[in-house]
């Protein structure tokens, strides 16, 4: 015959304990809401590069053209104007600034070296010559914005071949993102190590707060059950923390209402086991104990003991004849006046049928002779009817002492065994 070994998987999850698991949440939360925080501040942080960039190309395009027309307003020739052009350059040196000639101007002053290449490989530069709309664009770490100068009435005394709203060129201002990144980040930076400071705080101070109102409690009550589990001492009820929510004092006030069931099942198991479930009176696996227990402590110098067997006259003939229920009868009746008549320190058991036994602590056996009277009193005086019979129960007792009848418990049992049968011999003739 094979043996099959089955190897039981624990998912990772049943091995790590409640206070791992909420380590575990606040690091992801923590790592998660950081990249959220930083990622939200780089796309801020590059729109508003960009807004900002746009605005200052915008600015420049607009200042440009001012300064331009400005000096041709005054009749300036070409070089003048070409001068103007250098020293704006000049004035922004991290930005390049290029005026392209429109068709109107081409028409009437000609054309600028290279400006129709460039107008030619620029579809950006020749849709804004078109449209007459200003247009921006980011290109690696530059932002290119290109402003139209529409041929106005004031134009038209200088450029006469030019119709009023035509393009006259474009103003391109090409603006380095980089040189805005500096100031903005300084700016966004501090912001957005205060929110992820923030957001670290409220995270581990919610970390806290769930260890100490949720784990703790868990754990402390796991711990408890543990505790219990292993000593299998059901007498431990959980004490209830103040600070624990309503549903983990909850969980914990069930567990204890389950203890208390437990312990009600363990002292009726014990009850069930200890005692005979017709009389009342304990059984023959409780008295053998407690018989071998006070030998024990008799033979160690304590008190010593007798031991009385009780056995019924003529049971099984009333029991055929008036039936079980009548002999159930009689041996409740028996034990009810064998637990009248013991003392408080005397066992009684019924370890048999219709055989029963006192063990009498502290007594010896001239004490013991006194009792087996008043138990023989007690047992035989009760009538009971069963129809129209009137039945009075007879018996015969026997008793063993230690140390007279021997140093043993079982020395002690045989010599009151026999001695009981020794009277119920002596009844018999007598009867006879």
């Amino acid at each position: 015959m094979s043996h099959q070994n089955f190897d039981l998987k624990v998912p990772l999850i049943g091995r790590v304990s409640i206070g791992h698991l909420l380590l575990v949440i606040f690091l992801v939360g923590l790592i998660s809401s950081s990249l959220a925080v930083y990622a939200t501040f780089v796309s801020y942080r590059l729109g508003a590069v960009r807004e900002m960039a746009k605005a200052d190309g915008q600015r420049i395009a607009h200042l440009v053209f001012e300064h331009f027309y400005s000096v041709m307003r005054k009749g300036a020739t070409r070089g003048e104007i070409d001068d103007l052009v250098h020293h704006i350059q000049n004035q922004l040196p991290n930005y390049e600034v290029t005026i392209i000639r429109g068709e109107p101007v081409v028409r009437q002053f000609g054309e600028r070296p290279g400006q129709a290449a460039l107008r030619d490989g620029d579809p950006l530069l020749a849709e804004v010559l078109k449209t007459g709309e200003d247009y921006s664009v980011t290109t690696g770490g530059t932002l290119r914005y290109l402003f139209p100068a529409r041929v106005t009435g004031e134009c038209a005394t200088c450029h006469s071949q030019a119709q009023i709203g035509e393009i006259n060129g474009v103003i391109a201002v090409s603006v380095p993102l980089v040189a805005l990144e500096g100031p903005l980040a300084a700016f966004a930076y501090p912001l957005m190590y205060l929110a992820l400071g923030l957001v670290t705080t409220l995270l581990f101070v919610t970390f806290l707060i769930l260890r100490s109102r949720v784990s703790q409690p868990i754990v402390e009550l796991a711990d408890h059950v543990s505790d219990i589990s292993r000593a299998a001492d059901y007498y431990r009820d959980v004490v209830l923390g103040d600070a624990w929510p309503k549903e983990i004092r909850g969980l914990a006030a069930n567990f204890n209402g389950l203890l208390g069931q437990v312990r009600a099942s363990q002292a009726k198991l014990r009850e069930i086991s200890l005692h005979d479930p017709l009389t009342g009176l304990y059984n023959r696996r409780h008295f053998d104990a407690v018989l071998e227990q006070a030998s024990l402590d008799a033979q160690a110098g304590g008190p010593v003991f007798a031991v009385l067997i009780i056995d019924l006259d003529r049971f099984k003939p009333i029991n055929d004849h008036y039936g079980h229920a009548a002999g159930d009868a009689i041996l409740v009746s028996v034990g009810k006046s064998l637990q009248a008549a013991v003392r408080e320190t005397d066992l009684a058991a019924r370890i048999g049928g219709d055989e029963f036994a006192v063990l009498a602590l502290a007594s010896g056996h001239a004490e013991a002779q006194e009792l087996v009277e008043r138990l023989r009193q007690a047992i035989e005086a009760p009538q009971m009817r069963f129809g129209a019979d009137l039945i009075r129960v007879a018996c015969s007792i026997g008793v063993g002492s230690y140390p007279e009848s021997g140093q043993r418990a079982s020395d002690v049992m045989h010599a009151a065994d026999a001695a009981m049968y020794a009277d119920k011999q002596g009844r018999r003739q007598a009867r006879q």
